[in-house]
């Protein structure tokens, strides 16, 4: 039998903790640099997808795994528009079939 995949989220405490009640593994972090060494440690096999607010997110340091469609970038409470919010519409695109 195959082993269900968990749902990680790694950002600011007030974006995130609301994905703990529906089962969800939360990360809270406040920098860059803390949100790098939860990714390094993370056993990303045990993992569906793990998303991480754009305020953590660096696209150098995390391209890797962005490329390995491990980790999806989405906006936080605190965003307006930015990188997280163009892979959301992206993802709901590609969904959906529209061009763009």
């Amino acid at each position: 039998m195959k082993k269900e995949k968990k749902i990680g989220f790694i950002g600011d405490e007030g974006t995130i903790e609301l994905f703990k009640a529906f089962g969800a593994d939360v990360f809270p972090v406040l920098t860059i640099d803390e949100a790098y060494g939860i990714i390094e440690k993370l056993n990303f096999s045990e993992y569906g997808v793990m998303f991480i607010t754009e305020e953590v997110f660096d696209s150098e340091r995390f391209n890797r795994y962005i490329m390995e469609k491990k980790l999806v970038v989405i906006p936080s409470l605190k965003s307006r528009k930015g990188k997280g919010y163009e892979m959301i519409e992206q993802l709901i695109k590609k969904a959906t079939g529209m061009k763009g």
